[in-house]
């Protein structure tokens, strides 16, 4: 038994020997990733930073310029809706003041137009004979048709 436990030994003697190799390289490899991605760090914190930083400026001047928009819309609706309040007011202004006196007045007119046209009827009918009356009212109210309501 002796040779075998002695062959045993060898090959876990062997298999840490290998092992201890692999770690060693792991760690080396290792070693040289930790320090390339510091440098990767390095080159963004350089390349980047700037760029990141105009960016934040950047933003808080469109902020700003956001802000400054709502407040000039608020300002520019505000002006509509005065001027809009003052244009209705003086609108109801004018009809108190001017169209509702005038309101008799437009009927009056016509009613006198109504007299005039009445009086005209009553020419043509009393200056013409009975057959060219009726002719003639025919034609007065073919004439008068669209007016009636």
């Amino acid at each position: 038994m002796g040779d075998w436990a002695t062959a045993f030994l060898g090959v876990i003697a062997l298999a840490s020997v290998v092992q201890a190799a692999f770690l060693i390289a792991l760690a080396f490899w290792g070693r040289g990733l930790s320090q390339r991605i510091d440098q990767l760090q390095q080159r963004i914190d350089r390349e980047l930073s700037p760029a990141l930083a105009s960016f934040a400026r950047v933003s808080r001047n469109l902020e700003e310029v956001s802000d400054l928009a709502v407040i000039q819309a608020r300002r520019v609706d505000d002006l509509l809706a005065d001027t809009l309040e003052k244009v209705q007011d003086t609108t109801t202004q004018i009809q108190r003041l001017v169209l509702r006196p005038l309101g008799p007045l437009a009927d009056l007119v016509a009613f006198l137009r109504g007299i005039r046209k009445g009086v005209e009827v009553y020419r043509q009918f009393g200056s013409l004979g009975d057959d060219s009356r009726r002719a003639r009212a025919r034609r007065v109210d073919a004439e008068d048709d669209h007016l009636f309501i």
